[in-house]
């Protein structure tokens, strides 16, 4: 009987009031033990495409730090199919070119994109959306 590999699952979103403006960044690690892991970090100035690159770039740096080169698939439900499109290099990266060089040290053979409908009732996405809203109303103005 051959073993499956481990699986995290990853939920990202950015958010921004304003495009540019305030804006953060969250991610939820859904880990098989049951552990779950929520982060959520917010900048006073940026992009709604910029958040959601950064949630991707911090979740994959929390997953890396917890299973090293573990033989693990790792699970990115995404809402944003620009963040899909420019990892995966089916779209032409034009800006926030400082973010991919990490992203794509990051994004190795481990890791599959799933796009996920946004505000459609999905818990995991509902529940990143709800992080990162909430860390850009903690921004002061």
């Amino acid at each position: 009987m051959t073993q499956s590999r481990p699986s995290v699952i990853v939920y990202t979103d950015g958010a921004c009031s304003g495009n540019p403006g305030k804006g953060a960044w969250a991610y939820r690690l859904e880990w098989p033990d049951g552990k779950v892991d929520e982060v959520a970090g917010a900048s006073a100035q940026t992009t709604n495409n910029r958040e959601e690159l950064k949630a991707v770039r911090e979740a994959l740096k929390a997953v890396h730090g917890r299973i090293g080169a573990g033989d693990w698939k790792i699970v990115i439900r995404t809402d944003s199919l620009g963040v899909i499109n420019w990892l995966t290099r089916r779209w032409k990266r034009n800006k926030n070119l400082d973010l991919f060089s990490e992203l794509d040290s990051l994004v190795d053979a481990r890791v599959v994109f799933e796009h996920v409908r946004g505000h459609s009732g999905n818990a995991g996405n509902e529940r990143v959306d709800s992080l990162a809203v909430a860390a850009t109303l903690a921004l002061r103005s």
